[in-house]
This record gives C-alpha cells, sequence and structure tokens, in this order.
C-alpha cells in the first residue's frame, strides 16, 4: 500500500492516535514511516515482515510517527500499548469471528507490541538525542 493508502484507511479505521497524521505532510509521514521493524533492521526485513503482515501495516504507519515524535517513559508504553489495541482493531475489521486469521493478526499485534516494549527504548528517545 502506498503512504496515503495507509493514511486513509488508519482514518476509515478509526484507529486510535490517527490524528498524529495531521501534524504531517503525506511526504514527511512517507519519510518518517518504515513499515513494520525497527528502521535499524535492514530494508528487505522489514519489506518481508510488511509482506507476512499486511493487516498491521496501517498499525504500523502510526506507531512509526510516535517514535519519530519520542517522549517520555510512559508515552513510550502508551504507545507500544496502542498498537496492540490498534493491531486488535485491525485485525477484526479485517477478518470476521470464524476466520483464524483475525486472532492470528491479534496475536501477532501482541507479540510486536511486546518486541517494542521489550527493545524500543533506543529508538523510541534516538530523536530526541539528535535534537540537543
Amino acid at each position: 500500500m502506498t503512504t496515503s493508502e495507509l493514511i486513509q484507511k488508519a482514518y476509515l479505521l478509526n484507529l486510535e492516535g490517527v490524528h498524529i497524521l495531521d501534524k504531517y505532510s503525506v511526504e514527511e509521514i512517507g519519510k518518517i514511516y518504515n513499515g513494520i521493524g525497527p528502521d535499524r533492521f535492514p530494508a528487505i526485513i522489514r519489506k518481508a515482515l510488511n509482506k507476512l503482515h499486511p493487516t498491521l501495516q496501517v498499525v504500523a504507519l502510526i506507531h512509526d510517527i510516535e517514535y519519530h515524535e519520542g517522549g517520555t517513559y510512559e508515552q513510550f508504553t502508551e504507545s507500544n500499548d496502542r498498537f496492540y489495541r490498534n493491531g486488535k482493531k485491525a485485525a477484526f475489521s479485517a477478518y470476521s469471528w470464524y476466520d483464524p486469521r483475525r486472532y492470528l493478526v491479534w496475536n501477532k499485534a501482541r507479540q510486536f507490541r511486546n518486541l517494542c516494549q521489550f527493545f524500543g527504548w533506543e529508538g523510541w528517545n534516538k530523536i530526541e538525542e539528535k535534537k540537543d
């Protein structure tokens, strides 16, 4: 999906925190957004993760903007928790209750939330370090 399509989808799903996108142009969002996986991963790995988890790409859009802005540890935790909640919303929107993919995507959102919480603090604060 293009950046514009992801933005439209985020608003269509009324994802939590979607209005953070209002601060940026489509071009700026396109530069910030790196998909699923941290920006320190090689692009080929992030591309593979995006292909494996297309339902969560829209969730990663908001998450990447939040990581770009950084903030306190509480904001970091809330951003990661929001990834989980938005991942559930995206999964439930994409798949019916009887489709096992609904629950696989929902569980993957939880796993990604946990990975971000345990390993993402360095990435969260990297922008703040550059400003100093």
